[in-house]
């Protein structure tokens, strides 16, 4: 990979694309948004995408492209997630379509991106939340820098876990192997907001490869390669323990989802261990106190299903629930609390699992059960 010259493919205000020796880099480009995705940055990636395709034949650089790379420009953040602001505001007119049209073509990219023909490498360094996972844990290689972590906060903002991170969740790339409860670990993250350190990323498997300058590894994959550069990595022990490991053998035990069981049953045994002063049943409680019981109860069925169905179906359920909670209040002052006026007080109704309707479980199985 000796030719370095740079080609630019797609420059928008936000995403810029380019070629440079075999690697076809897309870089996301809006610092003061720390990378909020809006429609706009989510078509510009598409676009890259589409014009590193290879056999791309619409004047695309595909056949001279054999990696494909996502980074961000911004020293902070890969991608602080979606902006579900914009949603939230076009859904308060009544008018629903333009948080549709948004869900639907941001999911379908976090598809094209796990289906890519082409190995890619997303590059995290620094906060990488909701969506941001959605357009980097699908990469064939998510490579980490000691500055990155991760996290799904969908709870308080009153919706549910999204971009095919359901599916990602229940099937934890370095667990499914070991036997280990994913899909329970996966719900604990989704449901917590848990903020997943570079050694817990490695543990899971999220993260692949540990590097010590994102800039480097960047010059090193451009010029000569991804084995040159995955080949810089540093061990994942030098990320230090994973504090989630210690939790993972409570969190199996409490958070896996029995034949039939919802979210209820989950939190009796959840209620019953913080009362007998389980430490990692305390830390839990305060994770969950900010979350909207609603989409505590949306969540369980959706990691039930997505634990046993494609990628597409997850993705699909996800937008089907999404779409069921932001015609509920509990979006618009979920998103509010958290992004709007950020107070972080949103004042759910019902505010308790308790006040949750009993109609709400059969009703989203019936959602669910619509999709295969």
């Amino acid at each position: 990979m000796e030719n370095n010259d740079i080609t630019t493919d797609v420059t928008t205000d936000t995403v810029t694309a380019t070629t440079r020796g075999r690697v076809g880099h897309i870089v996301l480009d809006r610092p003061r948004a720390l990378n909020a995705l809006n429609h706009a940055m989510i078509d510009g990636i598409g676009a890259a995408f589409d014009r590193f395709r290879p056999g791309n034949g619409a004047g695309g650089t595909g056949d001279a492209v054999d990696t494909v790379l996502v980074s961000s420009a911004s020293p902070k953040a890969f991608c602080s997630g979606g902006d579900v602001r914009a949603v939230r505001e076009t859904d308060l007119t009544g008018d629903y379509s333009a948080g549709d049209s948004y869900f639907h073509d941001e999911y379908d990219v976090n598809h094209d991106f796990a289906t890519f023909p082409l190995p890619t490498v997303a590059l995290i360094d620094g906060i990488t939340m909701g969506g941001g996972l959605g357009m980097s844990m699908h990469a064939t290689y998510r490579v980490i820098t000691e500055r990155a972590w991760a996290s799904m906060p969908e709870m308080a903002i009153g919706f549910v876990t999204d971009v095919g991170i359901s599916h990602t969740f229940t099937h934890l790339p370095a667990l499914a192997t070991a036997g280990r409860p994913t899909t329970a670990l996966g719900l604990w993250l989704a449901t917590t907001a848990y903020r997943l350190t570079p050694a817990d990323l490695l543990w899971t498997g999220l993260a692949t490869h540990l590097v010590a300058d994102a800039a480097d590894f960047t010059d090193v994959l451009t010029t000569d390669g991804p084995d040159a550069a995955l080949a810089t990595a540093q061990s994942p022990a030098d990320a230090g323990e994973a504090p989630l490991a210690a939790k993972a053998a409570w969190i199996g035990e409490v958070f896996t989802p029995g034949e039939g069981e919802s979210w209820a049953d989950i939190a009796a045994r959840f209620e019953a261990s913080v009362a007998a002063g389980h430490p990692v049943a305390q830390e839990t409680a305060g994770l969950l106190a900010s979350a909207n019981p609603e989409s505590l109860v949306a969540a369980t069925e959706l990691f039930r299903f997505a634990a046993d169905h494609t990628l597409r179906q997850a993705l699909d359920a996800e937008f089907s629930l999404g779409s069921w909670l932001r015609h509920r209040p509990n979006f618009a002052e979920g998103v509010r609390a958290v992004l709007v006026d950020k107070d972080r007080d949103a004042h759910f109704e019902p505010a308790m699992l308790a006040g949750v309707d009993a109609s709400v479980v059969p009703e989203l199985r019936a959602v669910l059960a619509q999709l295969g």
